[in-house]
């Protein structure tokens, strides 16, 4: 895991490319502006994570609590966006499937949170490889570009954080001791 932190900048990369081909290349344009729809939002939420996430990176100490926050946040949050779709259009088994993916998805990110940096990055990349494949081709109730884009958007952050693991395993987020200075 050392060697992957050298390819951080190459992440921070592929994560920006992720995000202009899902936008622009992806999205219908009138996708970007319809705040209505769950998959709107959940794109510009992904820009503010991204850009968030650079800028934590380019202070001169690290604030490794805050980092692990946001990434549990969003793996939190991912199966949202498929459960308000499911509620605007989908059928009581479509709500019903998507609840259950909450439930994983959230707890995989509380476990992420206090156990394991790690899992903050598997559950991400769980999460496209089985969850947005999964409704690429079986759910009516979502934008068809979404899937996709969440996917790319999906294994781009988990390549990020499995850049970070090593530095973000060494420290505990409910510690009760401050944080090491980490450059």
């Amino acid at each position: 895991m050392a060697r992957l932190r050298n390819l951080e900048p190459v992440a921070f990369v592929l994560l920006f490319v992720a995000l202009y081909y899902a936008f622009f290349l992806l999205a219908p344009r009138s996708a970007l502006a319809e705040f209505s729809k769950a998959e709107t939002l959940a794109g510009w939420a992904t820009v503010v994570v991204a850009v968030a996430l650079v800028v934590l990176r380019l202070l001169p100490q690290r604030r490794l609590r805050v980092e692990r926050s946001i990434y549990a946040v969003f793996l939190a949050a991912m199966p949202l966006i498929y459960f308000a779709a499911a509620l605007r259009q989908g059928s009581g088994s479509d709500i019903a499937l998507e609840l259950l993916g909450v439930f994983v998805f959230v707890g995989l990110a509380v476990f992420g949170y206090l156990k394991s940096f790690l899992a903050l990055g598997i559950g991400i990349a769980a999460h496209g490889l089985g969850w947005d494949l999964w409704h690429r081709s079986s759910a009516s109730y979502i934008a068809s570009w979404y899937p996709f884009a969440c996917l790319l958007i999906d294994l781009a952050l988990c390549f990020l954080v499995l850049t970070q693991v090593g530095v973000h395993q060494t420290e505990s987020p409910i510690s009760l001791q401050p944080l090491r200075k980490q450059s």
